[in-house]
């Protein structure tokens, strides 16, 4: 079975390489889908794929992404429909 998470970010994520190991995460669990820094410099992630591997990319963002960054919160939602993405895509390069 297949679902959808979005995940808002806010807190120390600018700057502490956030965006890449969430694409670098992503990738390595199949995932797919995008992450982004908004206006207030929070990261937004939209991402779907495997139940069990959006688990376990939950329980990666639970746990904190970045060793450089200190203190950061979340909000996840769970969706049954899926975007249909095909890739996992970052605003950084």
């Amino acid at each position: 079975m297949k679902k959808r998470a979005h995940i808002h970010m806010h807190g120390d994520v600018d700057g502490v390489g956030f965006r890449f190991l969430v694409k670098q995460k992503a990738q390595s669990l199949s995932l797919k889908g995008y992450c982004i820094q908004n206006e207030q410099l929070e990261i937004i992630i939209d991402i779907e794929g495997d139940v069990n591997r959006l688990d376990e990319f939950i329980e990666f963002i639970q746990k904190g992404v970045s060793p450089l960054s200190k203190e950061n919160a979340f909000a996840i939602q769970i969706f049954e429909h899926l975007k249909g993405y095909t890739k996992m895509e970052t605003d950084v390069v």
